[in-house]
């Protein structure tokens, strides 16, 4: 029998950082502030490694080598699988990745579906016309990709670092004027997948502010999941502005494992019945194909006038119907049903042919 209760115990012991900022707001700079940091305190012997879509990595290469830590980058690529081949060998070969920016890979997933989705109506119908946006159901493919790499930013055995932009939080709020409801800006978060922003343990925004006539970079705590540092403002961070976060962590210890290795799909053994849509689909689809086949056997797929003539009173006897996408739409039975017919027909008039060529015997 599985047992369930368990002493609870620490089992973070890798750091999970999300910040997010505008442009100029020091996020690259704080997360490079944080990796060194880390690397220095907890003894860490392996490289840092950047997956940078900015590019960033020139900028910031100095800070690493006056630390003396190996800094190596991937920056050819914003696609989410390279992330997560990039995050596997890191995972192998370093002490802390840094990804920068995560917002353009999490456009660059669903400009991907997109382009993929286009693709394939093309392929099916080379006059389809594109689609332009994402609707409700294609997100559920987006998120279940996503989802793969939320679960390797949890469980993998590395220190992360990810940066992303910031995005505008829209709610509606009624104008007491004209008592007419307006969509409001009402905060800001991460600009990437919606649930992302609820992952990391410590999530940070930057914020450029000018105060007597300078810059300041000013990091606002938005979630510590350790409640030392929960809703604190610090002006130019570094390390040890979050370390009371980094303390309360189990760092060389015991790091959970991942959560997707147990599921619900045995509840549902008795609940999911196989409706056969699918199936269906695929077996019109053949004999649509084979129903062509057979015109190109039969001398039938041609476009000359007469050809053409012949096959659509074919298709209008045998389906009751002249229309080609309408013979599509018809289910596999009566496809199966018209295309023996014409099969028949064909051979009942070739055998006659035959017969007729043969030479006549005295």
């Amino acid at each position: 029998m599985k047992t369930f209760l368990k002493k609870a115990e620490r089992k973070q012991a890798y750091a999970k950082v999300g910040i997010y900022g505008d442009a100029g707001s020091g996020k690259t700079r704080t997360a490079t502030e944080i990796a060194i940091g880390l690397w220095q305190k907890y003894d860490l012997k392996k490289p840092v490694a950047m997956f940078d879509t900015e590019p960033a990595a020139s900028y910031i290469m100095p800070f690493f080598e006056n630390a003396g830590i190996d800094f190596y980058v991937y920056d050819e690529s914003r696609a989410l699988k390279d992330l997560m081949g990039f995050w596997r060998e890191a995972e192998k070969e370093c002490s802390i990745i840094i990804v920068d920016s995560i917002t353009h890979i999490w456009k660059d997933c669903q400009d991907s579906f997109l382009k993929q989705l286009n693709d394939s109506r093309k392929r099916n119908n080379p006059n389809a016309r594109p689609v332009w946006q994402l609707e409700f159901h294609h997100w559920k493919p987006i998120k279940a990709q996503w989802a793969n790499f939320t679960d390797l930013f949890l469980s993998s055995k590395i220190h992360a670092i990810v940066c992303g932009r910031a995005g505008s939080i829209y709610e509606y709020q009624k104008n007491d004027e004209n008592g007419k409801m307006e969509l409001i800006t009402s905060g800001t978060k991460m600009a990437t997948e919606k649930e992302m922003g609820y992952e990391p343990s410590l999530l940070i925004e930057m914020v450029k502010h000018r105060e007597n006539g300078r810059i300041i970079n000013r990091a606002l705590v938005e979630k510590d999941r350790t409640d030392r540092l929960n809703g604190k403002e610090f002006d130019f961070p570094n390390f040890e502005t979050f370390a009371p976060h980094f303390d309360f962590l189990n760092i060389g210890g015991k790091h959970f494992d991942s959560m997707e290795k147990s599921d619900s799909r045995s509840l549902f053994v008795n609940d999911i019945f196989d409706d056969g849509f699918q199936h269906e689909k695929k077996q019109r689809e053949i004999m649509c194909e084979e129903i062509k086949g057979l015109f190109v056997k039969i001398g039938l797929d041609g476009n000359g006038v007469d050809t053409k003539k012949e096959r659509l009173e074919l298709l209008e006897e045998v389906f009751g119907t002249r229309s080609w996408t309408a013979v599509e739409s018809m289910n596999s039975k009566s496809l199966r049903e018209g295309f023996a017919k014409i099969k028949t027909r064909y051979e009942d008039k070739h055998v006659k042919q035959e017969k007729e060529n043969e030479p006549v015997t005295n």
